[in-house]
């Protein structure tokens, strides 16, 4: 079992630092075993970034809250997206969770409150309130934490700002209900469509990293988990002047 003192070593040569912004996509099994589960894996995540940090986790619903079951409850409606995404938005203290029927992220620290607001104003899964497209505006970065670099999922917002034709059917809104105890939101809002003539394109976000630089990218195992921490604006500004260039850049076609 790894310590919670190694997990903040290793972050910390990664190049996380006291008063980051961090958006992490994770896979709790990769990290090998610390002591004192996920509770300590966050202590000591927050410990680092200190009182001025700031850290986001993804708590994406889109497997539940769906055409079928199109409800969501900020409160109750869990994340789909792994142990420590659901472990964040129930147990850890202070946390503020964004209101989005499917793209959901939670946050605690300095910018949390600001970070997470107004989500709800967006009809499609990433618009421009969702907590990945502020990312960039807080200098904010990006850590892939043992899981895929194609699983980033700040690329669908990337992609929401050029809309490449497999992106969305603009003919099959959804109604979605929204709630969080105070307030009940009705809304016609839009999913990612992800087909093209037929088939389904396979996402290959991993495709940025050869787009940044050193000082724009870094790898490093945290723990036993091999990881990518990555400018966000840096991932936005390469992205969105890739995808412009070439809309199917980051998706591969089957044939």
């Amino acid at each position: 079992m790894h310590t919670k003192e190694q997990l903040i070593s290793d972050m910390r040569a990664l190049g996380i630092n006291p008063g980051d912004t961090v958006l992490m996509h994770s896979s709790f099994r990769s990290l090998g075993g610390i002591e004192g589960g996920a509770a300590s894996f966050y202590e000591g995540f927050l410990e680092l970034l200190g009182e001025d940090g700031t850290l986001v986790i993804p708590t994406l619903s889109y497997g539940t809250v769906t055409r079928d079951a199109p409800v969501f409850d900020r409160n109750e409606t869990p994340s789909c997206v792994g142990y420590l995404s659901e472990y964040f938005r129930t147990s850890v203290p202070g946390v503020i969770r964004s209101m989005h029927a499917t793209h959901s992220c939670a946050a605690v620290g300095r910018l949390a409150e600001e970070i997470t607001k107004n989500h709800e104003l967006d009809l499609t899964p990433v618009g421009p309130n969702s907590p990945f497209s502020k990312l960039p505006k807080f200098n904010g970065k990006i850590l892939m934490l043992g899981c895929s670099f194609d699983s980033n999922t700040s690329f669908h917002g990337i992609e929401e700002t050029a809309e490449p034709p497999y992106l969305f059917d603009r003919s099959a809104p959804i109604h979605y209900t929204l709630k969080d105890g105070e307030r009940v939101i009705e809304q016609e809002a839009l999913r990612h469509h992800f087909v093209l003539g037929g088939v389904h394109p396979r996402q290959q976000y991993s495709r940025v990293i050869p787009l940044l630089s050193e000082d724009e990218v870094s790898f490093g195992k945290v723990l036993d988990a091999s990881c990518a921490l990555m400018d966000a604006k840096a991932v936005w500004e390469k992205g969105q002047a890739k995808l412009l260039e070439d809309p199917f850049y980051f998706v591969e076609i089957p044939i």
